[in-house]
């Protein structure tokens, strides 16, 4: 049936690997896609490719959009922003990957498709938010002809979670943490100081866990353990 089946939006981090399992329990059928942009970080392909064989979906879409760039790679304007989020900004990212994903859900029949936001994203993220994701849901009303007016629907269950909340979810739905990947640099491992290593950090620090990709990795673990440690006495 059309509404068991769903296709979860894969990146190879810890929110959208958090949102395949949930997927797993919550229907019969779940298909994952994954987007290969410019330049795209290898270990991040490794990872969601990993996690596709790991949780047995049905099928594992690797789409290659080269031609996608994020704003580091565009070598224009200054990178020295407010917010260490900018380098890793894409122009109507969402738009353009619920876009394709709507194009694969139709064909394959696909009911739901599950997207990774939590609540910090909209916060820098515009096109992550709550509105913007229904305004994208209310234009595949008129994009999507083959569904009999029953498009696909786009689902963000851990978009009222912080990263605390999910990591708690993520255990409880015994998701393979140790072979996420979150870093935004091409190292082998983890750098411990992109902000995305740094969100991993602090959130399993407060809730008095080890984040299973550091562990390989003991020595720039603990040292940026201490350091966080240290700022917030």
């Amino acid at each position: 049936m059309r509404g068991s089946k769903a296709l979860v939006m894969l990146s190879g981090g810890l929110d959208s690997a958090t949102c395949l399992y949930w997927a797993k329990e919550k229907f019969s059928d779940v298909s994952a896609i994954t987007f290969n942009c410019y330049d795209r970080i290898q270990k991040e392909k490794e990872s969601a490719a990993q996690l596709a064989k790991r949780a047995n979906i049905s099928n594992f879409l690797e789409i290659d959009i080269p031609f996608i760039k994020e704003y580091s790679d565009l070598q224009i304007g200054n990178l020295q922003k407010s917010d260490s989020r900018w380098p890793s900004y894409v122009p109507a990212r969402n738009l353009i990957f619920y876009s394709i994903a709507a194009h694969y859900a139709e064909f394959l029949n696909i009911k739901w498709i599950v997207g990774g936001h939590n609540s910090d994203d909209g916060s820098f993220f515009k096109d992550a938010t709550k509105n913007y994701i229904e305004k994208i849901n209310s234009l595949f009303k008129h994009g999507c002809l083959l569904s009999n007016h029953d498009p696909c629907v786009i689902v963000t269950p851990l978009s009222k979670m912080d990263r605390k909340h999910i990591i708690n979810l993520a255990i409880d739905l015994k998701v393979p943490l140790e072979v996420t990947w979150s870093c935004h640099t091409k190292a082998r491992r983890h750098c411990g100081e992109c902000y995305a290593c740094k969100q991993r950090l602090d959130a399993f620090r407060s809730l008095g866990m080890k984040d299973p990709v550091f562990l390989s990795n003991s020595k720039k673990y603990h040292h940026r353990l201490h350091a966080t440690h240290s700022t917030s006495r």
